[in-house]
Parts: C-alpha cells; sequence; structure tokens
C-alpha cells in the first residue's frame, strides 16, 4: 500500500507532464491548426466575394471539373433512342443537340426534351443521363387521325389534339375520313370515338364536316349523308345502326338521313329515286 508521501509525488509529476513545454506546444500547434482551417473557409470565400474574383474562381473550378469528368470517360457516346417512327431521325439528333464525344455532365436533360417536344410528329419525351457516356431518349409519337381540308382545299393530316403533323406521304393516309370546317380538328377526336364504336357503320365513313361549330354531318362511302344532332350524338348513331339492321337502309336509294331529333328520323331519296317517286314507270298496258 502507497503512502501518502508516494501518491503526494504521483501528483506533482502529472502535474508537471501537464504543464510541460512540449505539452503547451503541441495544444497550441493544435489550435493554430484549426484556426487556420476555419479561416481557410471563412476568410478566403469571403475574400473572393469582396474582391469581386469569386465567380472567376467558380467558373475555372467548373471548366476544370467538366475538363476532368471528360478525361475520365465521362463523355457522350451512345444515344439511345426508344419509340420514334414517323419522327425524322435528323430532326431528332438536332433536337438532342448533343454529339458524341462531349463532356456529358454539361447535358441539360429539361432544355433537350423541350426541343424535341416541339416537333411536329412528338407528342412527349423523356430525356435521361445513364452515366458514364449513354443519353436515354424515350419519345411517344402522335396518331394520325384524319385529314383536315382547309380553305384552300389541301389536306393537312391532323392528330387527336387537332395538331396539324409535318413531313408525312399524304398518300400513305388517304383511307382517312377528311374533315371539313375551320373548327373541325379541335373537336374532331370526341366524333370519330363515337363513330368508332360501330365498326361496321364506321368503315363506310369517308367524311365529316362541322356544321355551325355546334354538330356533324357525316359522309359515307356510298354518298349518303348523315345528319347528326348536336346532343346525344352517340345514341344518334346507335339508332342508324338500327334503322340499317331493320331496313337495310345504307342500300337503299338514300340520300340524306337526318337524325338531328330524337324521336323521329327523317330520309331524302337520291334524285333519281325521287324522280321515279314522283313519275313511276307506266305498266305495260297501261292506256
Amino acid at each position: 500500500m502507497r503512502t501518502l508521501e508516494e501518491q503526494a509525488r504521483e501528483r506533482r509529476e502529472k502535474l508537471d507532464k501537464k504543464h510541460s513545454v512540449a505539452t503547451n506546444v503541441k495544444k497550441i500547434a493544435r489550435v493554430m491548426w484549426w484556426t487556420g482551417f476555419v479561416g481557410a473557409i471563412t476568410i478566403i470565400p469571403a475574400a473572393l466575394l469582396y474582391t469581386g474574383k469569386a465567380d472567376k474562381w467558380l467558373a475555372i473550378a467548373e471548366e476544370e471539373s467538366i475538363r476532368l469528368s471528360a478525361e475520365f470517360g465521362m463523355t457522350v457516346k451512345n444515344i439511345e433512342v426508344s419509340g420514334r417512327e414517323k419522327t425524322d431521325t435528323n430532326a431528332l439528333l438536332a433536337a438532342i443537340g448533343q454529339k458524341p464525344g462531349t463532356p456529358i455532365i454539361t447535358f441539360d436533360v429539361d432544355a433537350a426534351r423541350e426541343r424535341i417536344e416541339e416537333l411536329s410528329w412528338v407528342r412527349s419525351a423523356t430525356v435521361e443521363r445513364q452515366m458514364p457516356d449513354t443519353l436515354i431518349v424515350s419519345v411517344v409519337e402522335r396518331k394520325p387521325l384524319a385529314l383536315w381540308q382547309t380553305e384552300d382545299r389541301g389536306h393537312v393530316l391532323i392528330d387527336g389534339d387537332g395538331e396539324q403533323l409535318q413531313n408525312y406521304e399524304l398518300g400513305d393516309y388517304l383511307d382517312l375520313p377528311v374533315l371539313v370546317g375551320d373548327d373541325a380538328p379541335e373537336n374532331a377526336a370526341e366524333m370519330l370515338a363515337t363513330l368508332q364504336t360501330i365498326p361496321e357503320l364506321y368503315e363506310q365513313v369517308t367524311g365529316a364536316q362541322r356544321i355551325g361549330h355546334r354538330r356533324w354531318n357525316i359522309q359515307l362511302a356510298n354518298g349518303m349523308f348523315i345528319r347528326l344532332p348536336e346532343q346525344d350524338m352517340a345514341k344518334a348513331w346507335q339508332r342508324l345502326e338500327t334503322l340499317n339492321r331493320e331496313h337495310d337502309l345504307l342500300n337503299r336509294d338514300v340520300l340524306i338521313v337526318d337524325l338531328r331529333l330524337a324521336d323521329r328520323t327523317f330520309v331524302r331519296l337520291t334524285p333519281g329515286a325521287a324522280e321515279l317517286r314522283r313519275n313511276p314507270p307506266k305498266k305495260e298496258g297501261a292506256v
């Protein structure tokens, strides 16, 4: 068991060691290091801002990071595109706007998407960077719906949103319905969707005319015109299917079928049939 004198000596030795020169020097050095570090992250940026050189140094740092990324292989080497059928390839690549070999970290995906969606055939697009060297582009193209006859009797291909498409061969779409009317493009999708609910009737449709910005007249392949109402268009179209099934209406000498009234149907005969009705041929032997 240590004596009181020994315990007192140990305490004196510890105090001497704690307050020795070497110990104090280490503490001072540690304080100076932290002081310098804090100064570097606070005073230097403040000085750069004060002298107006911060932007310059940030630009240099950005350029250096871009250069280093390129040296490490982070450049565009591949551009993968999906969903493209009608969109012109060269126009799409120009809209992407990034050539192989350029640093991928500088590529602005949002700006590229906006440029791609300005192409007439593109309904929507997504653009992604796949590090280290690939751009992934996915497009959803517009679907041709009909041909719109303009005032100069030209024909323009439109989609379900009424958007006018470009860069196409008109001959590839002559089987689509022809629409007439200045507001026909933006109103055609609902009307054509209604007609398509009865396929055997829709396959006879060759065109449609917008009347008074309110309703449609439908033209069939046999030259017959169907006048649809402003409201309850689907019920009127169903009524035409019933009339055709029960009376073979589409194969009769009828020029116009008027379905605008819900409780009755009017028909107008072709000029030839109307003339025969007015002046039926005389029977042989009749005086």
